[in-house]
């Protein structure tokens, strides 16, 4: 099975296979999975997303298959098998710009990219990053290029951006988005889970590269949770 996330197995009993081995890893005890970028409800997302795809892939490989089965498991969009790509897509990216170490990474499958000849940059100005709205147990969340009239939410050289969450309680402070936990988002609009955060946060967003570089910090988002 090769290890880039990027060269995923053709076969689909292998990637769900994959899949396998990247939730025993997220799922064994004693690991946090804050510690490759992701939350409780990702790995949750993950379990769940398997579950479904195993039952729906067993059972279009028997004799009495039906057409919906099919469609359930990988002939259209938002099937069983394309979110549970998806979501081990977001995961595996996360862990690569993580601080996580080879050793979990190679864990679970995944190597960082070696530098090329070419690397691409990260932008030197920070994203555009506006909050959505606030609902109970919910940040929605918004982020794009700075000043972009274009769709594309994500800059073209990047994977994503990094959210850093801090109390915002205490009053700021210089380096605390460095300083505290960060999830990887790679779409916009998003949510986070709020459910475990302080009754005040101040969120920061990041441009981040496949290779893991940063770039700088957004102003800070002051959130009241609800």
């Amino acid at each position: 099975m090769a290890n880039e996330i990027k060269f995923l197995p053709v076969r689909k009993a292998e990637q769900i296979a994959y899949a396998g081995q990247m939730h025993a890893v997220v799922t064994a005890t004693g690991f946090d999975p804050l510690t490759i970028g992701v939350t409780a409800q990702d790995v949750t997302e993950l379990g769940t997303l398997l579950t479904a795809d195993q039952g729906n892939h067993s059972a279009i490989n028997t004799a009495t298959a039906t057409k919906k089965a099919k469609v359930q498991d990988m002939s259209a969009p938002g099937g069983s098998h394309p979110q549970l790509m998806d979501k081990v897509r977001v995961i595996a990216n996360a862990a690569r710009v993580s601080n996580a170490t080879d050793g979990v990474l190679a864990s679970m499958g995944i190597t960082r990219r070696s530098a090329g000849a070419t690397p691409k940059t990260v932008p030197q100005e920070p994203p555009e990053f506006t909050l959505v709205n606030v609902k109970p147990g919910i940040i929605n969340i918004r982020f794009r290029e700075e000043g972009s009239a274009q769709p594309r939410a994500r800059a073209a050289t990047t994977t994503g951006v990094q959210i850093s969450v801090v109390n915002g309680t205490p009053a700021p402070v210089d380096g605390e988005a460095d300083a505290a936990p960060n999830q990887f988002v790679s779409r916009s609009p998003s949510s986070l889970d709020s459910t475990n955060m302080p009754g005040q946060v101040r969120l920061y967003a990041r441009w981040v590269t496949q290779r893991g570089q940063t770039g700088p910090w957004s102003l800070p988002l002051s959130v009241s949770v609800l």
